[in-house]
């Protein structure tokens, strides 16, 4: 994978648990890429304070493309990650707005208008309010109990608390199940998958969006691209490695694209935010460049928005190669879970 991150080293003389591949199965997988440590974007602290690691280890299946954390933290671990500081970053980022869920919406509206629904990783009710007094009946997933506790009230959807393979939702429940850049966050993808065909009614979709391992921006950025998120995306997907996993379980691919869209301000963010701190440049917070700026650099930006990025971004679509993955699975119409 090229980078223009110098800090992609290999990890010569480092032990790498090499498993199968968590998406296919096969045995066929390479350490891929080393990230190493530094302040994570959304908590601004470093990892090494609490786990007393170096960095995080990434491999690749050969097979199908998918990519995974190899040194992923224990689910104990894990809930350091996910503090209050976290959640309130979430909620910083549009989940509220009704912008922010048009494109799900307008796909999913292409397969059903109405029925039973179930978003999971619901956080707060942002996509399930878009749907409150509709044709829905509303069902969410989230794991953080008083996140869970909110999406309940704003919306009042039926939301179980907890782990969603955890979840007791019957079979054949719904006719519609999303899960929108959350997936990713999941350690068992594969059990997922086989969760979600039960719950589907037959004919019923399964709509994912989740980042793109294999996308221009992934390449160039390497270390510093902003999906990584390490630790807590644990899985990295490609549209191969994606439709494989669907296909496992019996559900047919009927939409399946990358849609337009850019990462490249945040993950340049986090690029020359570090390469200030190699040169002694000492900051309070780490660098943003999207966020509250002077007349002169929001004209800059919006120019640059305007013009290289619409480029970048429409070119990178048309070659299957945008940072988001967009899928519609459909559980076959004469299926009948027991």
């Amino acid at each position: 994978m090229s980078s223009i991150s110098s800090a992609m080293s290999s990890v010569e003389g480092k032990a790498i648990s090499i498993g199968d591949c968590p998406c296919c199965g096969e045995n066929n997988s390479t350490h891929w890429l080393w990230v190493p440590d530094r302040a994570t974007y959304w908590m601004q602290v470093p990892d090494r304070s609490h786990r007393g690691t170096d960095g995080h280890d990434l491999l690749r299946c050969s097979s199908c493309s998918h990519v995974w954390l190899g040194n992923r933290p224990t689910p104990e671990e894990m809930s350091f990650y996910y503090g209050e500081g976290y959640h309130q970053a979430v909620g910083s980022t549009g989940e509220m707005s009704p912008k922010r869920w048009t494109r799900q919406l307008e796909v999913i509206s292409k397969y059903k208008s109405g029925g039973d629904i179930l978003d999971i990783g619901c956080s707060s009710g942002g996509f399930l309010a878009r749907l409150k007094d509709g044709p829905w009946k509303l069902y969410g997933v989230e794991a953080d109990l008083p996140t869970a506790e909110r999406a309940r009230s704003l919306t009042g959807a039926d939301v179980f608390a907890g782990d969603v393979l955890d979840a007791n939702f019957r079979p054949n429940s719904f006719d519609v199940i999303t899960c929108s850049d959350v997936l990713e966050h999941l350690y068992e993808p594969r059990a997922i998958f086989r969760r979600v065909y039960t719950w589907l009614k037959p004919g019923g979709i399964f709509y994912v969006f989740v980042p793109n391992i294999m996308s221009w921006e992934a390449r160039l950025f390497g270390s510093y691209w902003i999906a990584l998120d390490v630790p807590r995306h644990l899985h990295h997907f490609s549209k191969k490695s994606l439709a494989n996993l669907a296909m496992s379980v019996s559900l047919r691919q009927v939409r399946l694209v990358t849609p337009r869209g850019s990462y490249v301000e945040h993950s340049a963010s986090i690029l020359l935010d570090d390469l200030l701190r190699r040169a002694g440049v000492r900051r309070t917070k780490p660098l943003n460049l999207t966020g509250e700026a002077g007349l002169g650099w929001r004209v800059v930006r919006k120019g640059w928005r305007l013009s290289v990025e619409a480029l970048y971004s429409t070119a990178a679509f048309c070659c299957g190669a945008a940072p988001s993955i967009q899928a519609v699975f459909q559980k076959d119409a004469g299926s009948i879970q027991q």
